[in-house]
């Protein structure tokens, strides 16, 4: 199957995977991720786009609430999703008799190893904060305190690269969500 075949077939399969989510929430997830991989890059890999469009494969498969309250927990679920995204994704590809080297690839940049020094992992991560600023960020705000979402913005920002934040600043945010990014671009970096 030629590459181009590859990334169709494999995105089908993908959004087929995420359209099961009871919520509803999986397959806009993915085609947002996609939208800020278009804004992020002009010219993606075929093992990017297809990492990108996977990072939550199957997510509601695994509750939050099935670990313990608190970071350490919140580390371990998200380190076990990304287990089972790359898992489920790796499964689809080698149905589809994908070289091994691009599985491989694939799977990596889902668990984002690498992170800081891989471009593409990068440009990843970027896109799932961009996403969690533009949608998530104001329920998650909902009920918690204002230091409480300075340091998790501050987390979701150091992690992002600066084009990435860039294109944080010009969201269209509701001016508290505003407020609060330049409450954090403000503060000296740790």
């Amino acid at each position: 199957m030629i590459e181009s075949e590859l990334l169709r077939v494999a995105i089908e399969q993908i959004d087929a995977a995420n359209a099961e989510d009871p919520a509803g929430r999986a397959l806009p997830y993915a085609q947002r991720m996609t939208r800020w991989l278009g804004l992020l890059t002009p010219e993606p890999s075929a093992a990017l786009m297809i990492a990108v469009r996977a990072q939550h494969l199957q997510r509601w498969r695994t509750p939050r609430s099935s670990y313990p309250e608190g970071r350490s927990g919140y580390l371990r679920w998200r380190r076990a999703c990304a287990h089972l995204h790359a898992e489920e994704t790796s499964k689809i590809l080698a149905g589809l008799d994908a070289p091994e080297g691009m599985i491989d690839r694939v799977a990596a940049l889902i668990r984002k190893e690498g992170l800081g020094q891989d471009e593409e992992t990068q440009i990843l991560e970027d896109a799932a904060c961009l996403s969690f600023i533009e949608l998530e960020l104001a329920n998650f705000a909902q009920g918690r305190e204002q230091a409480m979402m300075e340091r998790v913005l501050s987390r979701t920002w150091a992690k992002m690269s600066a084009d990435a934040q860039n294109l944080a600043i010009g969201l269209d945010l509701s001016p508290s969500l505003s407020d609060l990014i330049a409450r954090v671009t403000a503060k000296p970096s740790q």
